[in-house]
């Protein structure tokens, strides 16, 4: 499926989907309404501040440059866009699990990062 990629409102519409988030998740990572997320992917509502920009960039691994204009592809494919794509889905995973596994998790998580 193509989708269209010629306005913000529609390549923020296209990275949020080819995470495979909803717009409550995407809302949700980005501590905004979802409703917001919504009026930024209409094409008549209202723009995001560089700030969410940013954090949209971060959230869905595209570059603040397409999302703003389209110059330049998602980056996905780079190390870091890998990463951050992992970071998303980790954090979208973990919204249901209960803290006590978080804590395990984390924990898991720092002692790996001691023998690395």
């Amino acid at each position: 499926m193509e989708f269209r990629t010629d306005s913000l409102s529609a390549r923020i519409r296209v990275a949020r989907i080819s995470n495979g988030l909803s717009q409550t998740d995407l809302a949700k990572a980005l501590n905004v309404n979802r409703a917001t997320v919504g009026h930024w992917e209409r094409e008549l509502g209202f723009v995001p501040s560089i700030d969410h920009l940013h954090a949209l960039s971060r959230v869905t691994c595209v570059s603040v440059s397409w999302l703003i204009a389209g110059d330049t592809i998602a980056d996905g494919g780079k190390p870091e866009g890998m990463r951050l794509q992992m970071e998303a889905r980790m954090l979208t995973a973990s919204r249901n699990l209960p803290i006590s596994l978080l804590d395990n998790i984390v924990e898991l998580m720092r002692s790996a990062e001691r023998h690395i």
